[in-house]
C-alpha cells in the first residue's frame, strides 16, 4: 500500500481508532490510558469531556488486541483557593482553610469526610452512570506511599537543567518545585523554599509560611514529606505519567499550545528521565454551553448528574464521539437536545443497516461512533426509537398523559401495537426525559398549550386567502401523510399558489396556539388531526 493509499485509508477511521494503532506501535500491546481531575468543584460535562474521550481509545485499545488499564487521578491535594459560589453561605466555615490541601478542608454539608471526598463521591457516581469506569487513584495516597519521593530529588539534583528546560518551553524560570504545608497552619500554597539540603536520601527544607500568600508568616525546617507536600503541576504529571507507566493521555487544547503543559511534560520525560519513547499526550477540542466553558468551582455549567435526566446516557457519548477529537462542540441544552437525539437515532438506523449514505468517511465513522457510545452489547435487533421532537409535540398536546400519548402514538401506527416490553421500556424512558427537558430547560421556541376554545376574532388578524388555501390544502391532506411529509405537503401547497410558506404556517400557530410560531407544523397537525 502507498503512502497516499494510507493516508486515505486512515481518513476513513475514526479518531479513537487512529490514537489506538498509534499506540500500540509505539508501545506494543501493554498500554495504560489516564485521566485527571482535581475535586475542586461538582464534576460538570466540559470536565468529562477528558474521561469519556479517553473512555473510547481505552475501549478502542481492547477491541484492538490490546491489554488495555484504564486510571484516573483524582488530585485531592490541589490547594483550596476559592469559595465556590454554591458555598457562599458556608464562607465563614470555608474561610480558615483557604490555601489548604482539598484533602483537608471540612465537608460544608457533613455528608463526607472532606470537601475533596464530597465532590469525588458524586464524580464516580456519574461516571458509573455513562459507563466510564476507570480506576481511581488518589494523588494523596501515591505521595504518602512515597511514589513522588524520587522525582523531587531529580529535580534538586538537576535543578539547574530543570531552571532552564522550565524557562526555555514557558518564557518564564520556575523558582520553586514544590508546594509544601507549613507545619504551623497548615497552608499548602502559601510557603516558599527558602533554603534545602539532602541529608542521605531524605530532603530537608526550610520553608517560610508567606503572609501575603494568607501564610502565618512563621520559618520552619522540616524534612520534606512530614506534611503534605506536592511537585508543582507540570513536573507532577509527568513524574505521574512516568511512574504509572502512562502510554495514551488526553486533555483540552489548551495544554497543547505553544509553551503549555504538554511540551512541559514531553521534555521532562525526555531530556530529564532520559527516555526515548515518549507518552502519547493528545488533546481534544473543547465542549462548551452557550459558547462558554464551564468551571465546577465557580458553579457554572451544566451538571453531568442532571444530563441522564434529558437524554439516555449513550446518546451523549455519541455526541462526542461522532465529533472530530480537536473540535470544539457547542451545546446549546434548551435548544440542541431533540436534535441531538435525532442525530443518535440516525446513526442506530446505520449500524443497523435499516439505511445506508454513500460518503464512506462518514458512514465508518458514525458507525464506529454509535459502537463506542454503547454502554452494553447491541441489541440482536434495532430498538423502535420515536422521534424526541416529536415527542416533546405530543406531551405537550396531551397535557403530558404518557398512556395517552402511547395509545395515540399506536393509533396513529408511529409505533406497533404489539410493541415488545423492552421497546416500550425504552420509550417511557424517552417520554421522561422529553418531560423533564421541557418542563426544566427548553427554549419557551418549543414550549406551547393548545388554545382550547379559539376566539372568533383570531380570523381578523389572519389573510383570507390565505387561510382559504390553507384550509383546501388540510381537507386534501393524504391520509398516509404524517409529521415532515405534512410539513413538506404544505411548503409544495404554498409555492405553488405563490404564497409565502411562512405565512401559511404561522396562521396554523395563531389559530391554534395563540402564538406566531411554534413545533414542526406537519408534526402538530399530525398530532391534533386535520
Amino acid at each position: 500500500m502507498t503512502h497516499k493509499e494510507e493516508a486515505e485509508e486512515r481518513s476513513y477511521e475514526h479518531w479513537a481508532t487512529v490514537v489506538s494503532n498509534k499506540a500500540i506501535e509505539i508501545f506494543g500491546k501493554k498500554q495504560v490510558v489516564a485521566t485527571g481531575w482535581a475535586p475542586s468543584g461538582y464534576y460538570h460535562i466540559g470536565n468529562f469531556k477528558e474521561a469519556v474521550t479517553c473512555r473510547a481509545i481505552h475501549r478502542e485499545l481492547i477491541s484492538l488486541g490490546a491489554d488495555s488499564y484504564y486510571l484516573l487521578n483524582i488530585d485531592d491535594v490541589d490547594p483550596f483557593e476559592k469559595i465556590p459560589a454554591f458555598f457562599k453561605e458556608y464562607g465563614k466555615l470555608l474561610k480558615p482553610y483557604l490555601g489548604h490541601a482539598i484533602s483537608e478542608v471540612p465537608d460544608p454539608l457533613g455528608c463526607h469526610d472532606s470537601y475533596a471526598e464530597h465532590f469525588i463521591a458524586d464524580a464516580l457516581a456519574i461516571m458509573n452512570d455513562f459507563d466510564v469506569n476507570p480506576d481511581p487513584i488518589l494523588t494523596s495516597k501515591l505521595y504518602e506511599e512515597g511514589k513522588y519521593y524520587r522525582y523531587a530529588k531529580l529535580f534538586l539534583e538537576k535543578r539547574e537543567e530543570m531552571y532552564e528546560l522550565t524557562e526555555e518551553i514557558t518564557g518564564s524560570k520556575m523558582e520553586d518545585f514544590f508546594l509544601i504545608q507549613c507545619p504551623k497552619c497548615n497552608n499548602l500554597s502559601a510557603p516558599k523554599i527558602i533554603d534545602y539540603k539532602f541529608i542521605e536520601d531524605k530532603i530537608k527544607v526550610e520553608i517560610l509560611c508567606q503572609k501575603e500568600r494568607r501564610g502565618c508568616g512563621q520559618k520552619s525546617s522540616l524534612i520534606l514529606g512530614e506534611t503534605i507536600w506536592k511537585i508543582k503541576w507540570r513536573l507532577d504529571w509527568a513524574a505521574r505519567q512516568d511512574f504509572l507507566g502512562v502510554t495514551v493521555e488526553s486533555s483540552g487544547k489548551d495544554h497543547g499550545v505553544s509553551g503549555g503543559s504538554i511540551d512541559s511534560s514531553l521534555a521532562i520525560h525526555e531530556r530529564i528521565f532520559g527516555k526515548s519513547k515518549l507518552p502519547m499526550l493528545i488533546t481534544h477540542g473543547f465542549l462548551t454551553f452557550g459558547g462558554k466553558k464551564l468551571s465546577g468551582s465557580t458553579g457554572s455549567g451544566l451538571p453531568v448528574s442532571k444530563f441522564p435526566s434529558i437524554l439516555d446516557p449513550s446518546i451523549f457519548l455519541y455526541k462526542i464521539y461522532r465529533t472530530n477529537l480537536r473540535t470544539d462542540t457547542d451545546f446549546k441544552v434548551e435548544m440542541d437536545v431533540p436534535g441531538v437525539a435525532s442525530d443518535y437515532d440516525l446513526a442506530e438506523e446505520l449500524y443497523y443497516k435499516e439505511r445506508d449514505i454513500e460518503h464512506k468517511k462518514t458512514k465508518e465513522k458514525t458507525v464506529k461512533a454509535y459502537e463506542l457510545a454503547l454502554m452494553a452489547e447491541p441489541f440482536e435487533e434495532k430498538p423502535i426509537r420515536m422521534n424526541y421532537g416529536q415527542l416533546v409535540t405530543f406531551l405537550q398536546v396531551y397535557l403530558f398523559d404518557e398512556e395517552q400519548v402511547i395509545e395515540t402514538l399506536k393509533a396513529k401506527e408511529i409505533i406497533p401495537f404489539n410493541i415488545s416490553n423492552r421497546d416500550l421500556q425504552l420509550l417511557k424512558d424517552r417520554i421522561q426525559r422529553a418531560k423533564f427537558w421541557i418542563e426544566n430547560y427548553a427554549s419557551n421556541n418549543f414550549k406551547f398549550s393548545v388554545v382550547k376554545n379559539p376566539k372568533c376574532d383570531i380570523v381578523k388578524l389572519l389573510d383570507l386567502p390565505v387561510l382559504k388555501e390553507l384550509y383546501m390544502a388540510l381537507q386534501n391532506l393524504p391520509e398516509n401523510y404524517q409529521g415532515d411529509s405534512i410539513t413538506q405537503y404544505l411548503y409544495e401547497i404554498a409555492k405553488e399558489k405563490e404564497i409565502k410558506p411562512g405565512n401559511f404556517f404561522r396562521s396554523i400557530y395563531q389559530i391554534v396556539l395563540a402564538q406566531k410560531s411554534g413545533p414542526r407544523a406537519g408534526t402538530l397537525i399530525d398530532v391534533l388531526g386535520k
